[in-house]
């Protein structure tokens, strides 16, 4: 997966984390729908809004013009990254359950945090993730137990 197109919760969360800076580190390119750039900077005064923006003065994220939307009962901005992922053939970026499973009926290779974290550890890019899940889920973020499980098993690092 060279070039994916991101769903707002991954943005989100690696803004809290302020990582970001990850995304170029392992994508050709990260494009970001105008949906659901509106999303995840609507909290404008938050941190992860203003590292959100920031990325993409930076150019590690690039917007992406008005786009079409997938028919369905997901959100605006998961059916807008979808159906841009269908457009241009590239991968997803997203956290939201419902999403993960109609892009994988539809054949779209889908990522979300968890697997953007591990693939950073692979990479040498960070040399842990466990506190990372951790300080996502203390700020909210909901993860299984059994999905933190596979992710520390995949980045080979023992549940706490």
């Amino acid at each position: 997966m060279r070039v994916v197109v991101s769903d707002a919760g991954p943005l989100i969360c690696l803004g809290r984390l302020d990582l970001l800076r990850l995304l170029p580190a392992l994508f050709a390119e990260v494009q970001v729908p105008d949906r659901v750039l509106v999303e995840c900077t609507s909290r404008w005064q938050s941190p992860d809004a203003a590292r959100i923006t920031a990325a993409v003065a930076q150019g590690w994220l690039t917007a992406c013009g008005p786009q079409q939307m997938i028919e369905g009962t997901l959100g605006r901005g998961e059916r807008t990254a979808i159906a841009r992922a269908l457009s241009i053939g590239a991968g997803l970026l997203t956290d939201d359950q419902g999403a993960r499973v109609h892009a994988e009926l539809l054949q779209l290779v889908v990522v979300g945090t968890l697997g953007v974290l591990i693939r950073s550890k692979q990479a040498g890019l960070l040399q842990s993730v466990s506190p990372l899940i951790d300080e996502l889920r203390a700020g909210g973020q909901r993860f299984s137990h059994a999905v933190v499980a596979r992710a520390l098993a995949a980045a080979g690092e023992s549940p706490v």
